[in-house]
């Protein structure tokens, strides 16, 4: 009987990564009839220097959403990375000079910052048992305000060539932001299967009262999710600080929705339990073309807002209608 349901949840799972191969072929013909300069270089390489900031953070929200959470505080998280980032690169480091030290601690300090957030955030649900989505929001407002009050609402900017080169360069050939995504997506990939961790995440949204009972600590499980969502958040500020060449509050809001609606659409399960990487990597593929199409025919961002918006509900849907236990 559990090799049953076993072999119907791998079919099940096989024909979503069909489904979103179908979804992306048709996408990308119906923009290339329309535009057929869209299927350039110039625009797959345009593809690869956006995909991965809004990736990383779409690994920060699979990761909680398996454990049967959510982090919305993680583009208030990353922008306050970015702010001590640029704060320590601008003030210990002359205008037009160069200095590699200063701004691998700068990036190790941005990367502190959201892990301290993440902690936070698994601390306080953990420990006071309120919802991750009330939890995580009241964090967004708080950071928000932090940054307020360090920015006094302007935009920093002017950094060393060496950072700008992380978002905006290529190593070997490559834009280093889709390098730096791949190794993300290789240790969230190697975490979730082939650790006690992720494991634990698997099993704690599938069931957390099961998963309290065979002995998992599941305080410090939250903690860890939650730890581990900081980190890819604060990779996602490293590349996103360093493209911009600045760093203020209330960058990138929209991509907020984005990274949901990609962990939504690649397969993660909203009510926890399930989700995988290569879903995941299929649907920020459809993202990034329906954005880029869209951008060429030179739709109104409010109106591309309102189509995330109607597919996130859309995709939210047919989850809840195929929920696997």
């Amino acid at each position: 009987m559990k090799q049953k349901l076993l072999n119907n949840k791998l079919t099940l799972k096989n024909d979503d990564n069909l489904m979103l191969v179908f979804i992306l072929i048709l996408v990308t013909i119906l923009v290339s009839i329309i535009k057929p300069s869209f299927l350039s270089l110039g625009t797959l390489e345009s593809m690869a220097y956006q995909l991965p900031e809004i990736g990383l953070l779409t690994l920060a929200m699979m990761v909680t959403m398996i454990a049967g959470g959510i982090n919305l505080s993680v583009i208030a998280s990353a922008n306050l990375s970015g702010i001590i980032m640029a704060l320590i690169m601008t003030n210990f480091i002359p205008k037009g000079a160069e200095n590699t030290i200063i701004v691998i601690l700068a990036m190790i300090a941005g990367i502190t910052i959201s892990i301290v957030i993440g902690f936070f955030n698994g601390v306080i649900i953990s420990t006071f048992k309120i919802p991750a989505i009330l939890v995580t929001l009241g964090t967004q407002m708080l950071v928000n305000g932090i940054c307020l009050v360090i920015t006094k609402g302007s935009i920093i900017s002017g950094f060393p060539r060496f950072f700008k080169n992380i978002g905006n360069g290529k190593l070997l050939g490559i834009p280093t932001p889709i390098i730096l995504f791949i190794i993300g997506l290789i240790v969230l990939a190697i975490i979730l299967r082939r650790t006690s961790l992720g494991a634990g995440i698997y099993l704690y949204g599938s069931n957390n009262i099961a998963t309290i009972f065979s002995g998992v600590n599941d305080k410090a499980l939250i903690i860890k999710t939650y730890t581990l969502s900081g980190f890819f958040v604060g990779l996602a500020a490293i590349i996103l600080t360093s493209r911009f060449n600045s760093a203020a509050t209330g960058y990138a809001e929209t991509f907020l929705m984005q990274a949901i609606l990609a962990a939504v659409l690649g397969g993660t399960n909203p009510n926890g339990g399930g989700g995988k990487i290569s879903g995941i990597i299929l649907s920020l593929i459809i993202i990034q073309v329906v954005a880029s199409g869209l951008n060429i025919l030179k739709v109104s961002s409010y109106l591309t807002t309102a189509l995330y918006g109607i597919i996130l509900l859309v995709a939210v849907y047919k989850r809840s209608k195929r929920i696997i236990r």
